[in-house]
């Protein structure tokens, strides 16, 4: 019987090779073309007695929104990035009292340990490091192997990212131990020449983003995928910049198979 509940909309995750690709803007399309040879004699003058089918391709375009240079690189074959990964920032915090209150600001954030019943300054740092790093959204880690019996002691504050950070302690010196350093990348990009796309193609997954992580019932799945490289993307007032690339399928080399949609683990009879 119909079932309204078959009825699908929905915008999806790009997931190539693994990866998911980011953000999209103004939907991604699939399409399925398939090439057929019809079969005349002439008995039947131009009746088409029979029709065969000769080859059938699938392609996926995708207008990704996250311009990045990692993204780049996935979709353009021969690319190469080169240059150097950013440095965190590192700070250390000696704290040389630990019968007062030690107030630590973070970007903001302020973290207060009490002293404990019988004070010191291990102990301070011990219960800093714990009550920066139970906080999910700070821009920092801690970390310490202080003595807790220890009358003066330190702990480091890792920057998550290559962003710097700002940091005050009210009982106690701080030294910036490692500067931050952003990123320093690009892409390089050949003619790409020669290159066979069969080697570089990876898997292709389009997941509903109204579908749990796990649930692939509906996903739709192209195991051999590639780009040539071929991008439009323009820079203009008021609009986003998106990197249109579409990708073609191969099938595969032992199995014939060129896409498929839903559950890649299903198994049994088919019907």
């Amino acid at each position: 019987m119909p079932d309204t509940k078959n009825v699908k909309i929905g915008v999806c995750q790009v997931i190539y090779d693994g990866v998911d690709l980011g953000y999209t803007k103004g939907g991604v399309e699939v399409s399925v073309t398939t090439e057929t040879h019809k079969v005349q004699v002439d008995q039947f003058g131009k009746s088409t007695i029979n029709e065969l089918v000769m080859g059938r391709e699938v392609k996926a375009k995708c207008p990704l929104a996250e311009t990045t240079i990692d993204n780049l690189v996935r979709i353009m074959p021969g690319a190469t990035k080169v240059g150097t990964p950013g440095k965190p920032q590192i700070s250390t915090v000696t704290v040389t009292s630990g019968s007062a209150a030690v107030r630590l600001v973070v970007n903001g954030r302020v973290y207060e340990q009490q002293p404990e019943a019988e004070p010191s300054a291990g102990k301070m740092c011990i219960g800093l490091v714990a009550l920066v790093n139970a906080d999910a959204t700070s821009p920092v880690v801690a970390y310490t192997a202080v003595n807790p019996a220890a009358t003066s002691g330190s702990f480091t504050l890792t920057s998550r990212t290559s962003v710097p950070f700002e940091v005050s302690v009210s009982s106690g010196t701080i030294a910036k131990t490692q500067m931050s350093m952003p990123d320093d990348f690009r892409v390089d990009v050949t003619s790409g020449i020669g290159l066979d796309l069969l080697s570089t193609a990876c898997e292709l997954r389009l997941h509903p983003v109204g579908k749990a992580k796990s649930d692939t019932s509906e996903d739709f799945v192209i195991p051999l995928a590639a780009t040539g490289g071929a991008l439009q993307f323009a820079y203009k007032l008021e609009e986003e910049r998106i990197y249109q690339v579409e990708f073609s399928g191969y099938p595969h080399p032992s199995t014939g198979r060129l896409f498929y949609i839903g559950n890649a683990g299903a198994i049994g009879n088919a019907s």
